[in-house]
Parts: C-alpha cells; structure tokens; sequence
C-alpha cells in the first residue's frame, strides 16, 4: 500500500490520495486562526471543534513529524467509510509521530482526576451537555488518547511523550493515555461507553463508502470489533481477490467507452470536414 508495488496496492495508494486530498481541500470556506502560543483560548478551541463532551464521539487521528495534529470522527458510521484510516489522514505516509484515536470526557469537578468514575460519558452529570452549555473551563475536561492504530501501532513507551506534548500544548486539559495492548480492557469500555452515550444523544447518521474507496484488513478488523460480527478468513481471502478485479475491470471498461467516443469523434470529423 505505501510503496504501491502490487496492482492492490496501487488501486489503495490511489484512493487514499485521492480522500486525503479532499478532505484537506483548503478553499474560501476553510476557517483559518492562530494563537501565538498555548492558552486557555487555544484549549478552548481545540474542544469547539470536537464538540465538547457532546455525543461520546470517538476520533481517529494522526500526529505528523511537523507537528500537524490531523482528526476526523469516527465509530461505526463510518466503518467503511475512508475517513476512519491513519493512512488517509498521513497522506500514506511511511512515518509519522503518533496515531490512534481519542475522545473528550467531562468532569464532575475540575480538580477530579479522569480515572474516577464521575464523568460524562458515562454517567449523568448536571452542568454540562446534553441538557445545558459546556462548562468554559478546560479544567473540566479530559482528553483520554491512545495508540489504537492497526497500520501504524506506535510504540507504547512513547506514550509519556505524548502526553507531556499534549499537556504543554492544550493547557488545562486532563490528559489520560491508554496502551492499546496492556489497556485493552479498560479501553474497550470506556470507548463502549462513548459508543453507548453515541446511540443515546447522537443523530444516528449513517455514511457509507465512496466508490472509490476501500478498506483494508485492520479496518475490517476494527469494524467487525464494533459491530460484534465475524468475517471469516476465507470471505476475506475472496474479497481481496475480487476487489483488484472489479477495479481493473472498471478501468478497461473505462478505456473501452473513451476509445468509442474517440472513433466517434473522429469519424464526425471526416464526415463534416472540407471537400
């Protein structure tokens, strides 16, 4: 896939090129802004754009070697759905910083520390989503962030760096790391409790795969993870195989119908040209 040597893996590199180009397509109705360095404004920010403790959504993200923190929702919805890839966040990308996903939790207090269990998700806290405004304080937050990537699994021992970057830089915020590894089962509870609190608040919207699109196998893995159903190896082994066919056969099928519109071109030509 990065190196796109196999037809399989050309066809993927293509798409994902492709996605990452417009999902970052800057144009008039992007929302430019700066801070001259980390504030409480700039944590402030950072919640406004992921909805606060709204919805117990669930992000996929990407931190590039040049420091560019890159983020998209993501959970079943959008399980085959192009936007919950790292490699289409990386731009397909050999090396990054780190990658995973991350969710925002509200707390009861903002001197509680986010391994209590009073926090929104899951529990019922007053003085916050759903029922009233977000409290303005980043102290009230928790930012838990893990490693959870399929393509890229970065190393957990770097999971301290991550968050004294992420402290220095979101300034207020709780932050609390997770090993996809070692912390599995504590992660998996805490993203079904998002998921939970999702289904309960969010609007039930449903995305579904661009035709140019596809998925690989840690995706599938991932989305048979949430959606608790089994795709067995053999289906997998035919889907791998079919997929190079179908897009190659689209291809030829394309290069048919431009080569019949060029003879027809050609041929009204000779028709309706000089004597």
């Amino acid at each position: 896939m990065f190196n796109a040597k196999s037809l399989r893996g050309r066809i993927l590199n293509r798409a994902l090129h492709h996605q990452h180009a417009r999902v970052y397509n800057y144009d008039r109705t992007t929302v430019y802004g700066s801070f001259p360095a980390p504030s409480k404004e700039m944590s402030l920010k950072f919640l406004d754009l992921v909805h606060w403790d709204k919805g117990g959504r669930i992000y996929t993200y990407v931190l590039t070697l040049d420091g560019q923190w890159r983020f998209t929702e993501t959970g079943k919805e959008f399980g085959i759905d192009m936007l919950s890839k790292h490699t289409m966040h990386s731009d397909v990308n050999i090396y990054i910083a780190f990658s995973g996903e991350f969710f925002i939790r509200r707390l009861k207090t903002p001197h509680q520390s986010p391994d209590e269990p009073e926090t929104h998700p899951p529990a019922e806290i007053d003085g916050g989503p759903p029922s009233d405004q977000p409290p303005q304080d980043p102290a009230y937050y928790a930012l838990v962030i893990d490693n959870d990537s399929g393509t890229y699994r970065p190393n957990p021992k770097l999971l301290p760096q991550l968050k004294e970057f992420l402290q220095r830089n979101l300034p207020g915020i709780k932050i609390q790391t997770l090993d996809c590894t070692a912390d599995q089962e504590k992660m998996d509870k805490m993203k079904t409790e998002q998921r939970e609190r999702k289904t309960a608040e969010g609007e039930g919207m449903q995305f579904v795969q661009d035709s140019d699109g596809d998925i690989s196998s840690s995706d599938e893995e991932d989305l048979d993870r949430v959606t608790g159903t089994k795709t067995s190896k053999k289906e997998k082994a035919k889907k791998k195989a079919r997929q190079p066919k179908t897009k190659l056969g689209e291809w030829v099928q394309g290069n048919k119908e431009r080569e019949q519109r060029e003879e027809d071109d050609d041929m009204a030509g000779t028709r309706n040209g000089p004597p």
